[in-house]
């Protein structure tokens, strides 16, 4: 009877010990907002003041909808700030995201040097 049980108590000690982590099946990606994508770790700051993909994170469509919405309404801000102030749209771009990245929580992630780094 002791060897039995053996087995199923490792099991409930490890899934109790263990630390979970969001699959794509837990997540309803359809009501995430920018900063819950940023939660779970699907999408992160980019040095161009933009969001992208961080890498080994789930794709999705809805997910890829989200970025594409940030992404334009960043970019129509950007364009719009530097006509204003007569600089190219890149300087704007870049100083937007010293900012995002001085904002980025921990658990979030930013991309920098070639690779997302987590907070």
């Amino acid at each position: 009877m002791r060897n039995i049980l053996r087995p199923f108590l490792i099991v409930t000690a490890l899934s109790v010990l263990m630390p979970s982590t969001a699959t794509a099946q837990q997540i309803n990606t359809a009501v995430l907002t920018q900063e819950q994508a940023k939660q779970y770790g699907l999408i992160g700051e980019m040095p161009n003041g933009l969001v992208g993909h961080v890498r080994g994170a789930f794709k999705d469509t809805n997910i890829d909808k989200l970025i594409n919405e940030v992404n334009k309404g960043r970019m129509l801000i950007y364009k719009t700030a530097a006509k204003k102030k007569g600089v190219p749209v890149e300087y704007v771009q870049v100083k937007a995201a010293d900012e995002f990245y001085k904002k980025v929580g921990p658990g979030q992630f930013y991309y920098r040097n070639g690779g997302w780094i987590k907070r």
